[in-house]
């Protein structure tokens, strides 16, 4: 019956961006996210747009809609009552369904760039999100690198013992939230609307996140320090409802499939391409980059496996992942 009422809202929507003098149907997708125009983000979805329209010869259209352009960010909730048809996110927002989803955010699992395409430019990687999918009723399409998390401070952190009591802004995330108090830091759960507030006012002393975030919250008018933790690679994806996206007609389907696998393996190059000016820009803007131990990091999270017994056979898959030999 499920299916069945989603199949007539397909039909629904192909006969109403029909008209008479249209050759061929036309489905139109309305795809949300957060990130501002000209962002690598924003580029990656309406690259998405851009080949699922070329390939459908218009048939098929994603509508890019940025969804927080009044302050207004989109939920899962959103998503499934239908507002938009796909939602770009990092993998990991999915934990709320399944504890699965917040492996992307597993710290020290994804070495470096040559193994985090081993795992999700690879079979494993299509088995992983399609078993995430499985478990949270939603359907997840291709993964790109969204940069590698750093710790930024106002404290100075050069060792462990610098992080005792350190007031760290997480999602939340529970795997982030454990990662940080097991290295001996306070970890405050807040919305990153609050961030910048959070800081100015020493709620929080430090955050987590890429140097893309970092740079785009300009956190150098708050921040003093990176230090560089590096303790997670993470994975941006597209999402949509489960039973939407087998409501589509299978020609559809793989289309959005194979263009959104495309179109996150270029939003990876993208990202992998631009690290390095953004570090260029935040030390330009005053903050320095402080290295640290991160094999001392790693030892200390060990004990968080006990937390995770659930995850442990895709933690040790994702671990013996070999990336290809190098051309």
């Amino acid at each position: 019956m499920r299916k069945a009422v989603w199949c007539g809202f397909v039909f629904l929507i192909f006969a109403l961006t029909t008209t008479p003098s249209t050759a061929a149907k036309t489905l139109t997708l309305k795809l949300v996210h957060t990130h501002a125009p000209g962002s690598i983000w924003h580029e990656v979805a309406e690259d998405y747009a851009s080949r699922v329209n070329e390939r459908s010869g218009g048939t098929v259209k994603i509508e890019v809609i940025r969804a927080d352009a009044n302050g207004v960010a989109p939920s899962f909730e959103d998503l499934l009552a239908g507002d938009h048809d796909i939602m770009m996110h990092p993998v990991g927002a999915l934990a709320r369904y399944d504890a699965l989803a917040g492996i992307e955010a597993y710290p020290y699992l994804i070495r470096d760039i040559a193994h985090f395409k081993a795992v999700y430019d690879s079979p494993l990687g299509k088995e992983l999100l399609t078993e995430i999918g499985k478990r949270t009723a939603f359907h997840v399409i291709g993964a790109a690198y969204r940069g590698t998390h750093h710790l930024s401070s106002n404290r100075l952190v050069e060792k462990l013992d610098d992080l005792r009591g350190l007031k760290v802004r997480v999602p939340e995330l529970k795997v982030i939230q454990l990662t940080w108090e097991y290295l001996g830091a306070s970890p405050v759960p807040m919305d990153i609307a609050e961030l910048i507030d959070g800081l100015r006012e020493n709620v929080v002393v430090a955050q987590e996140s890429p140097l893309k975030a970092m740079r785009d919250a300009n956190l150098s008018e708050v921040q003093k320090y990176v230090i560089e933790t590096g303790h997670i690679l993470g994975a941006m994806t597209f999402i949509l409802p489960d039973a939407r996206y087998w409501a589509l007609p299978e020609e559809v389907r793989m289309l959005l499939q194979q263009e959104g696998e495309a179109a996150m393996r270029a939003g990876t190059d993208r990202i992998i391409e631009m690290e390095p000016r953004y570090r260029k820009d935040l030390e330009t803007r005053g903050m320095t980059f402080i290295p640290v131990n991160r094999n001392a990091f790693q030892a200390k999270l060990a004990p968080m496996a006990n937390e995770f017994a659930e995850l442990s056979s895709w933690i040790e898959r994702i671990k013996a992942a070999i990336p290809p030999p190098a051309n």
